[in-house]
């Protein structure tokens, strides 16, 4: 059960639970250098729904060491909805209420049967319309409220739910968030099993995101069709090359190396030339910016070669997410916190940023 949160724990931040549909994370960390303290992973059935993977987390909670009761939950891509808007330059309740019935519309549901937000981007206006451009995210609100119930029945209390690619985008941000820094652009590709996000972050600021099919799904079906494997045992053989390209593991030999790179090549190159597609029209958006530099995150960022593909093909330097994270979490040792087996802090990205979530943040959006 979560110890009680006493006045010295008040550096310490919320618990971040990300509801990921292959393994479910929970984090904490100390506030100011963002150094990780407790974190875990949660075991679930292939396909469990968004509230079985609540309930498996609440029971691995209440075994972990936690501080305190306060939740920031972070909602899988598949579950939220996502479209780019123009809103009207609203503020309060009534701002809540236009993304909402735009989000209805969109979604084809009753308004009643979601819940919504929208992010502003930004972006320059094109006309004199009065409309802002927004990332407007939505969730179906039946089964999130189901979820959410879990927590709350087993004593902990929901103070924030957000999309994971917010958690990604703070993760990435903590040391882009003064006013001056919006003038550091760069883009994020955080690559999962079923797909991948495009991000471009300007300061701490979500200024695109785009989400790609193309995840390590897609490079162990390659690689199975392409060694004639099962396909569990090209995943086995990817992990094994991931976790040598982190330096947590030997490197695989020559012959399979090659082969596995063959097999990759082309799903690389799509997934690539999508992320210069979405560079591109960020330049168009913002009449010329360009990112400094593209940030490969998640499980399947060190994709080996991945990094280099992208390099010609955005004409971009390509950096790894540990290098755009607080020293205290970029050399954090996940196994002395609590996870078992080898596991790097790329993935642990989005679960990170939940647990990075101020209170001072909190308030002030409740209060809007």
């Amino acid at each position: 059960m979560s110890r009680t949160r006493f006045p010295w724990n008040r550096l310490v931040g919320p618990i971040g639970l990300d509801l990921s549909p292959d393994a479910p994370r929970v984090m904490q960390v100390r506030h100011g250098p963002d150094a990780p303290l407790h974190a875990t992973t949660v075991r679930v059935a292939p396909g469990a729904t968004l509230v079985e993977r609540a309930s498996a987390s609440v029971q691995q909670m209440r075994r972990a060491n936690f501080t305190g009761r306060e939740v920031v939950v972070g909602l899988p891509s598949g579950f939220v909805r996502m479209a780019v808007t123009r809103l009207p330059q609203l503020r309060g309740p009534d701002a809540r209420e236009a993304v909402a019935w735009e989000a209805a519309e969109r979604c084809g549901m009753a308004r009643e049967a979601l819940v919504a937000d929208a992010l502003p981007t930004g972006a320059p206006s094109n006309s004199h319309e009065g409309k802002e451009e927004h990332l407007m995210v939505a969730a179906p609100a039946e089964e999130l409220s189901e979820a959410l119930g879990v927590l709350v029945d087993a004593g902990y209390e929901p103070v924030a739910v957000e999309p994971r690619f917010a958690a990604i985008a703070r993760a990435l941000s903590r040391r882009s968030r003064r006013d001056a820094d919006v003038a550091d652009v760069r883009a994020v590709l955080h690559i999962e099993q079923e797909g991948s996000v495009v991000l471009v972050l300007r300061g701490d600021r979500i200024s695109f995101c785009r989400e790609i099919p193309t995840g390590g799904a897609v490079l162990d079906r390659a690689v199975a069709e392409r060694l004639s494997v099962p396909i569990e045992s090209a995943a086995a053989l990817r992990a094994s090359r991931l976790a040598a390209m982190r330096g947590l593991g030997s490197p695989v030999d020559t012959v399979t190396e090659e082969a596995a790179l063959g097999a990759t090549r082309a799903a690389l190159d799509a997934l690539a030339g999508e992320v210069a597609l979405c560079l591109r029209y960020f330049g168009v958006t913002f009449r010329g910016g360009q990112p400094a530099r593209v940030v490969l995150s998640g499980p399947h960022g060190a994709e080996p070669r991945l990094a280099g593909i992208i390099e010609e093909s955005c004409r971009s330097t390509v950096v790894s997410c540990e290098a755009e994270l607080p020293n205290a979490a970029g050399s954090a040792d996940l196994g002395a916190i609590g996870v078992a087996g080898q596991s790097s802090m790329a993935d642990w990205i989005a679960c990170f940023g939940l647990a990075c979530r101020s209170r001072a943040l909190m308030l002030s959006e409740a209060a809007a």
